[in-house]
C-alpha cells in the first residue's frame, strides 16, 4: 500500500477505538500518532511517549525528560488527573496508553 507522506500521521496506517481502562499497546511496527478525544473529561493513566534519544526527539506523555536535551528544561508530564474535552486532538508518537476514564480514537503511523 502506498502512503501519502503528508498524511501518514492521520490514520493511513490504521487506528483503534478505546473506551476502557485496559492497557493498549500499539500494533507491531506502529506507533500512536494522533488521538481524538471522544467523550468529555477523558484522562490517561499512562500515555507512553515513543522517544528517539538517538535523534534527540522526545514526545509528550505521562513521563517526560525535563532537560535541555529532552522535552525542555521546564517540561511537565501529563498528570492522571488532567482531563481533556471531547473533540480535543493530541499529536505525538506514543507506544502505549491506558485511559483512566473516557473514550478515544487512536490513529497509527509507521514506527
Amino acid at each position: 500500500m502506498a502512503y501519502n507522506a503528508a498524511q501518514i500521521d492521520f490514520g493511513q496506517a490504521g487506528g483503534a477505538y478505546l473506551d476502557d481502562t485496559g492497557a493498549f499497546v500499539a500494533p507491531t511496527g506502529k506507533v500512536i500518532a494522533s488521538i481524538n478525544v471522544v467523550t468529555a473529561n477523558t484522562s490517561f493513566t499512562t500515555l507512553t511517549p515513543a522517544n528517539d534519544a538517538g535523534s534527540n526527539t522526545y514526545h509528550i506523555g505521562t513521563t517526560v525528560t525535563a532537560s535541555a536535551t529532552g522535552n525542555g528544561a521546564n517540561a511537565e508530564a501529563i498528570a492522571s488527573g488532567d482531563n481533556f474535552p471531547a473533540g480535543q486532538w493530541i499529536y505525538g508518537r506514543f507506544s502505549a496508553c491506558t485511559l483512566a476514564d473516557g473514550a478515544v480514537f487512536l490513529y497509527f503511523a509507521q514506527e
